[in-house]
């Protein structure tokens, strides 16, 4: 039958959780999000810079044009000049270099206002990594109980097989000497295949919660082996206000998170209306050109001459733009935004809620806790005695098999539901801990 390697190293509490948060998936995840919003933010602070454009062309091809006006769609070459009775199909070659530049000079806040909102987007996802880091650390410790609890019910479980065992030796030992029935011994070997039975299922149990802890850490599920030493802190943190939350209930991750996220929404609201505002740009450009067509419309056969640069021009000036027709439509955004900034404070409220009910439930939950685990002694003495008195008089040809297997029963069940009430205790510190945003503390207090 499997069992527990006792002679192993076991794995500590806050080790396992620095092994998850140092290589979890979602972690490095979180991590390129929050490199990636420090990105953003970077650029967005730059944003005001100027845009400064040079550019250089050496062309050739034919010059024919009309007096007419059209949209520049952006595939439509320029030709200058070359306004003519018919079209002349000698090639003619040119060059143009030219510097543009324009600058938003004032846009009423709109620079500010994205500049605040790169930054909110930051701290959200700043906040969904630590948040990510709070659930991988409860999913831990929840295991990790989980784990304790049956390394405890297979170490109980080994105890009563051994002790059924030895039941079932005794009373074959009565039989091959005539002094009993060679039933007890049938009823005796059924209560030993019933305990194994019970040992094989904790031990599935035992081996998948050893599973879902190695995905999180990493580690080799034969390197997992739990220290259940971690039960004689239980008594401290079942002591009223153990540990104090109010100082950290404010900064849980998960209301920071939400927070954070409204806050953001504000800020998106903030760039919406920025939008409606007017821009004041300074533009200013320079450019040469040149041409192997004369001013008296002469075309050179040396088109090499075309390349040299003989007109020379330059233009500044400061434009406004306002969009007369886009309010509208900016206005509508504005609109689908205020709706996402309600639907981000209610869902701070929702978390709010929920975390104070899980507190108020902890609370109910430990207090029961520690009733439980003033009465399980007794139980457990009585249990205890109960199984030695009613083994000395089947001892003693007074009672039957029936009786010590019925106390055998009664035992084990309060060894067992000492073990599940300490669990019981564990998941109610656990709820506290983690609605209350101690779970730093309770790690620590664990080491």
């Amino acid at each position: 039958m499997p069992g527990i390697t006792v002679a192993q190293q076991p794995l500590s509490l806050s080790h396992a959780v620095d092994l998850t948060l140092a290589h979890y998936p979602s972690i490095q995840s979180g991590q390129a999000k929050v490199n990636a919003g420090k990105a953003v933010l970077e650029e967005t602070r730059h944003a005001w810079l100027p845009s400064l454009r040079l550019h250089e062309q050496l062309d050739a091809g034919t010059d024919n044009s009309l007096n007419s006006a059209y949209f520049p769609v952006g595939i439509i070459p320029s030709a200058s000049g070359g306004r003519r009775a018919d079209n002349n199909g000698i090639i003619a070659t040119g060059n143009m270099a030219a510097i543009a530049g324009d600058w938003e000079l004032y846009n009423f806040g709109s620079y500010e206002a994205r500049t605040d909102e790169a930054r909110a987007a930051l701290r959200v996802n700043e906040a969904g990594l630590d948040r990510e880091k709070y659930t991988l650390t409860a999913g831990v410790i929840q295991y990790y109980f989980e784990l304790v609890k049956y390394a405890s019910l297979l170490r109980l479980q080994q105890k009563n097989i051994r002790r059924t065992d030895t039941v079932k030796r005794v009373i074959q030992a009565y039989i091959n000497s005539g002094l009993k029935a060679g039933v007890d011994s049938s009823v005796a070997e059924a209560e030993l295949s019933k305990a194994r039975l019970v040992y094989i299922e904790w031990y599935n149990a035992y081996t998948l919660a050893k599973s879902q802890l190695a995905a999180l850490t990493g580690l080799d599920t034969s390197a997992i082996l739990p220290d259940t030493a971690i039960n004689i802190h239980l008594p401290g943190l079942l002591m009223p206000g153990a540990p104090a939350i109010d100082t950290f209930y404010s900064q849980h991750p998960f209301l920071r998170y939400y927070q954070l996220v409204y806050d953001d929404n504000l800020a998106q609201q903030r760039v919406i209306r920025k939008a409606l505002l007017p821009k004041v740009s300074l533009m200013a450009a320079g450019w040469m050109r040149g041409s192997s067509i004369s001013p008296a419309d002469v075309y050179d056969k040396n088109l090499l001459n075309g390349f040299g640069y003989s007109r020379y021009n330059y233009l500044a000036g400061i434009g406004i733009t306002y969009n007369l027709f886009d309010s509208k439509r900016t206005q509508y955004r504005l609109n689908i935004q205020k709706f996402r900034t309600i639907a981000a404070q209610q869902e701070v409220e929702e978390q709010k809620t929920l975390l104070g009910n899980a507190l108020q439930q902890a609370d109910v939950s430990i207090r029961s806790a520690v009733q439980k685990l003033l009465e399980i002694p007794l139980q457990v003495k009585a249990a205890t005695e109960a199984y030695g008195q009613k083994l000395a008089l089947y001892n003693a040809g007074i009672s039957s098999i029936v009786d010590v297997t019925n106390a055998l029963y009664v035992l084990n069940r309060a060894e067992t539901d000492a073990v599940y009430t300490n669990d019981d205790a564990w998941k109610a510190v656990f709820r506290r801990a983690y609605a209350g945003n101690t779970l730093s503390t309770l790690l620590s207090t664990l080491k």
